[in-house]
């Protein structure tokens, strides 16, 4: 249904046995990689415009040797620099080189003192390393890449930045290309949504290269990246529904001056489609909730600033909590008696969240197959610090595994684990990132798991329409002026 992911050992298999399914060479596959890639390439650069293309001595560097071929033989003012030694090539560069050489193409060996002069009006064609690099680029290498970096120009990486790894992180110091676009064979690469990664890829394309789909198909992964796909998974409603058709869902939160938190997941529970929504507040939000949202019930707790006594009416199908509680103490005893009685579905966001890292020992209450929705400070609360993506997403699938649930971290390519598998959101759009935003995804899914979806299938459905409705916003708007109550708006098209 979605995409799959796959490792550098992955994609390097995938190749051969594409090779061996199709009965072609590995040098046609080359040709026919880089034929798509100059077809893709042909937007940005105009025939007028320097392009400097920089090959490594492996495949990518071969890549790159067959686009400048194509280059060259359609009158375009293009240059190409190896790195290194070719006889240590792999036999597919060498076997490129020699056709550029056939047709009277200087390629220049790059040297410590023939640097070329590049200006900002140029193109730069980042040729130097593939999938297969798995150590830190120093030396020459090192000191091109720092220069094409440095150099204004616009620059496009093959496949992906050279420097980077293909599925693990990189330490913070390593030298890595800052690409403008990538142009990515077949599928992006594991590494693309890491965060700590943004700041070296601007934007990416997929460029289909005819890889074997049916050994793609077979091939297990563990990362799967969410498409429109995710959308065929909404029901359709039927038309002689009522409203308890269609869910009651029960949103608890809200604290002295946070009554926002969970309005505005009730009001994002109702927009989605749950049938009937009431919120548990504190007794100070009775007035504020039924001004701002006639549609939700309300019931309250007797202490006017905090939740002390969680109240289960009858009839519920799906429960959120957490939202702008707070962490009295108080609230904390209500929320451990609520965590022992609960029997439906369960979302716990916030301070629910908070809640839980004071008192690890209360893991043990919850019930399988809920639903956790931290953001990176609260999943540190939880599971302690990281040093990089690659051990965040591991503590994400530990904890996950480890309470039988699903979690849903938050943040620019929201990742969901339900201890099986990790599940990427590829919107990293930052109109998401304003007061609230957390609030309504909680509130979406929650309305979800009311309408009886399956706890992944909540949380893949509500992940992406949250991240669509930035898609769209921004689309005719301005990225800094969306509100939560704006979100919240969009999910009418959804």
């Amino acid at each position: 249904m979605f995409q799959k992911l796959f490792t550098g050992e992955q994609i390097r298999a995938i190749d051969r046995l594409t090779i061996e399914r199709q009965n072609i060479s590995s040098e046609e596959l080359m040709e026919r990689a880089a034929t798509k890639l100059f077809h893709h390439l042909l937007p940005h650069v105009d025939q007028k415009t320097p392009v400097y293309i920089f090959c490594g001595k492996g495949n990518n560097g071969g890549d790159a040797l067959v686009l400048t071929r194509l280059l060259y033989l359609h009158n375009y003012d293009v240059k190409c620099f190896t790195i290194g030694n070719s006889q240590n090539a792999s036999p597919d560069f060498k076997t490129n080189l020699k056709k550029l050489e056939q047709i009277g193409f200087k390629v220049i060996n790059i040297q410590e003192d023939n640097f070329p002069t590049i200006n900002s009006q140029s193109i730069i064609i980042d040729g130097i390393f593939g999938t297969g690099l798995s150590r830190p680029v120093h030396g020459l290498a090192q000191k091109i890449i720092e220069y094409i970096n440095q150099s204004g120009a616009k620059i496009i990486s093959i496949d992906m930045p050279s420097g980077m790894y293909a599925d693990t992180s990189n330490q913070p110091d390593d030298t890595i290309v800052k690409a403008d676009t990538v142009f990515s064979f077949q599928f992006p690469k594991i590494s693309f949504f890491f965060p700590e990664n943004s700041q070296f890829i601007s934007d990416f394309e997929i460029i289909d290269i005819g890889l074997d789909s049916k050994v793609m198909a077979q091939l297990p992964s563990n990362y799967w990246l969410l498409n429109d796909e995710v959308l065929k998974i909404r029901k359709k409603r039927p038309s002689i529904g009522h409203k308890n058709t269609f869910g009651h869902a029960y949103i608890i939160g809200g604290s002295n001056g946070m009554m926002g938190a969970p309005l505005l997941s009730s009001h994002a529970a109702l927009r989605i489609g749950a049938g009937l929504v009431t919120n548990f507040l504190p007794k100070k939000g009775y007035k504020i909730s039924q001004t701002y949202l006639p549609e939700v019930m309300t019931l309250t707790d007797k202490n006017k600033n905090h939740i002390t006594d969680i109240k289960l009416p009858r009839r519920i199908t799906a429960v959120g909590i957490g939202m702008g509680m707070q962490t009295n103490e108080k609230t904390q005893k209500a929320f451990k008696k609520f965590l022992k009685t609960i029997k439906v579905p369960l979302l716990l966001d916030a301070d629910a969240l908070n809640i839980l890292s004071l008192h690890k020992n209360w893991w043990q209450y919850i019930p399988e197959n809920s639903i956790l929705t931290p953001h990176e400070g609260e999943f540190k609360r939880l599971t302690g610090n990281w040093q990089n993506d690659t051990e965040k997403w591991q503590l994400l699938q530990k904890l996950a595994s480890r309470i039988k649930s699903t979690v849903v971290l938050k943040g620019a390519y929201t990742t969901i684990s339900d201890g099986n598998h990790i599940y990427i959101n590829p919107v990293a759009n930052s109109a998401l990132a304003t007061a609230g935003s957390g609030d309504v995804l909680s509130g979406i899914i929650t309305g979800l798991l009311a309408q009886g979806y399956q706890t992944l299938e909540a949380c893949l459905l509500g992940v992406y329409i949250h991240g669509q409705t930035a898609e769209k916003y921004t689309k005719n708007h301005a990225p800094y002026s969306m509100t939560a109550t704006d979100i919240i708006e969009q999910l009418k098209y959804y």
